[in-house]
């Protein structure tokens, strides 16, 4: 669930072995207890099953709703789609900001929501290959609802450089171009280490000359100062950006919510998609609902 870069940094050295990793979906963060997730979207205070209109209402008093994924995992990006197209459905003004695409790549992005390309066609034109580079086909619904009811899609990322850079350098290598991009880069929330560390196997968030808390801080950061960016400009209170970013951006609030907190008190939401067997307990400060749908087949 984290991103690539830290799963290869851990790769390439040599860490020391955990006798028991933790599971990142039982940690004891925020909201106490645990509840059973089936099949289906599940609230978390209630642990009941909900629907994707309920959530869409129940985030009436936010404009901002976080779709924790797993990559490429087709039922995820139903749901996914299914929340955008309820929030429609119920006169939101949704933007769709995407983990998929950096922040300087907003020009190639752009031509879906106006209705100048075909699904294949934007494909093409946004680099998907280069930009993302996961099963482009397992998006189709996200992609479908955005193309079907004229959404304004918001690339969401920094440069992927930059999070090596923070990673090996640290912040006060970033230039002030940079810096508008990525304005502080605030390492001290234990409970965030605690979720990379776990999300890591439970490895240290420092290993060797790499930081991989500040790698994934840098990338909370941009893409919560990217979508703050986008609110400034439209302020409207209908609107709502769905954000679409992998799990670990997401989970116990301590990511990219945490960040639009952080950076300009921003209240959201959180979906938090399960990659796992239904009927499994988790916490129930991982998100403020969850979705379990089925996984595609081991390879």
């Amino acid at each position: 669930m984290l991103a690539h870069l830290a799963l290869a940094l851990i790769s390439s050295q040599s860490a020391p072995p955990q006798t028991e990793a933790p599971d990142p979906y039982l940690l004891k963060i925020g909201r106490p207890g645990q509840v059973k997730v089936g099949m289906g979207y599940t609230d978390s205070v209630s642990g009941k099953k909900t629907t994707a209109d309920a959530i869409a209402l129940a985030s009436e008093d936010v404009q901002f709703l976080l779709i924790g994924e797993s990559h490429a995992t087709p039922s995820h990006h139903q749901a996914q789609a299914e929340l955008i197209n309820a929030l429609v459905k119920q006169g939101r003004i949704v933007t769709v900001g995407m983990e998929m695409f950096t922040r300087d790549q907003q020009i190639s992005v752009n031509g879906l929501s106006t209705g100048k390309q075909s699904i294949e066609e934007f494909e093409i034109a946004s680099n998907w290959k280069t930009q993302w580079g996961h099963n482009f086909q397992a998006y189709r619904p996200v992609l479908e609802a955005i193309k079907d009811n004229g959404l304004r899609v918001v690339a969401l990322n920094v440069p992927r450089p930059w999070v090596s850079q923070a990673s090996k350098q640290g912040y006060e290598s970033f230039d002030e171009f940079q810096r508008k991009w990525v304005p502080s880069l605030d390492l001290t929330n234990k409970n965030h280490e605690a979720v990379v560390s776990a999300l890591l196997g439970g490895h240290p968030v420092v290993m060797g000359s790499s930081n991989l808390l500040a790698g994934q801080v840098t990338w909370d950061t941009g893409m919560a100062k990217t979508a703050i960016d986008w609110q400034a400009e439209w302020p409207y209170q209908k609107n709502i950006m769905v954000i679409i970013a992998g799990s670990g951006h997401v989970m116990y609030g301590q990511g990219i919510n945490y960040r639009l907190n952080q950076l300009a008190s921003k209240k959201s939401k959180s979906v938090i998609c399960i990659h796992d067997a239904p009927n499994r307990m988790v916490s129930r400060g991982l998100g403020d609902f969850f979705f379990v749908g089925e996984l595609p087949p081991e390879k």
